[in-house]
């Protein structure tokens, strides 16, 4: 399976995931991130942080960008979103 690596963007920093994570696919890597997504926008919302800009850039072992994916995407603001 792939190594997977879910760096995460913050303030204009990118922080890099050291460990990774091995998975079948693009999309299974894309479903896990926005999972992740969920849970730091919730914890953010929790104590009244600033999301605006904050994303994970999901890379290949060999560094290639596979999916950029900022967490306010991941926010339903309505039934369609």
């Amino acid at each position: 399976m792939p190594g997977y690596f879910f760096n995460y963007r913050i303030n204009g920093v990118l922080e890099k995931d050291p460990e990774g994570s091995e998975l079948p696919s693009d999309e299974v890597a894309l479903e896990e991130a926005q999972i992740a997504a969920r849970e730091l926008l919730a914890a953010k919302v929790r104590v009244g942080d600033l999301v605006d800009g904050d994303e994970f850039e999901i890379t290949t072992g060999d560094g290639t960008v596979v999916h950029t994916l900022p967490l306010r995407s991941v926010l339903k603001l309505d039934e369609h979103g």
